[in-house]
């Protein structure tokens, strides 16, 4: 448990950290202080952080990336396999290095978690929501995920079900603010580290609707 912890990035322990302080559990210098706060960080966090991001098209979330060959052949229609990137959690489409959307499929082998397409170019981009660092996440989105790690602690070990659910009603409306913003804003705040705001300003960008 302790070493596992100790990979998380300082952004994720941080959160962690101030939901069990305000549910009761004290501050916490590092999660070794307390074992089971960081027995249920370990078993939820990562789902309720992936669940959120997938929730909505959160600009600082998206990116393009280009796909990694394979060389297994896959079943005809599709002519080529590519290796699903690490970190993406939702496929949106995948793109030409002109911009033009091609056919995909997501596909689980034995080896790995693929895509495959029709298009055998030797260059393509898969352009979906994928599993950002801590430091990217907006505040409002922060807010609510502290919330639901609250929610968490309250009822997985005070058994404060009242309470939990309470937490939730908050996060959920903390969510809906920061879907809000996100909509209004509809840019990164920091388009030199968002790989999608880097592709816009490309000519290939231009994408066939």
């Amino acid at each position: 448990m302790r070493a596992t912890l100790a990979a998380m990035g300082t952004s994720k322990i941080e959160i962690i950290k101030r939901a069990a302080s305000m549910t009761g559990f004290g501050s916490l210098v590092s999660l070794d202080d307390n074992a089971e706060v960081a027995r249920i960080a370990e078993e939820h966090y990562e789902a309720i952080v992936n669940d959120m991001l997938c929730e909505h098209t959160w600009p600082w979330a998206r990116r393009s990336q280009a796909l990694t060959a394979l060389e297994a052949e896959p079943e005809r229609p599709w002519r080529k396999m590519w290796l699903r990137p690490p970190g993406l959690l939702a496929l949106t489409y995948v793109q030409t290095e002109c911009g033009i959307r091609v056919s995909s499929e997501e596909r689980d082998t034995v080896a790995a978690a693929a895509i495959v397409t029709i298009d055998c170019s030797d260059v393509l981009y898969a352009l979906g929501t994928y599993r950002v660092a801590e430091s990217r996440f907006s505040a409002d989105f922060e807010a609510a995920l502290q919330r639901r790690m609250e929610a968490v602690f309250r009822k997985a070990i005070s058994e404060q079900t009242t309470e939990g659910n309470r937490d939730e009603q908050v996060a959920e409306r903390k969510q809906q603010r920061a879907r809000v913003r996100s909509q209004r804003s509809g840019t990164a705040t920091d388009a030199r580290s968002w790989d999608l705001g880097e592709a816009r300003r490309r000519p290939s960008w231009n994408v066939r609707r």
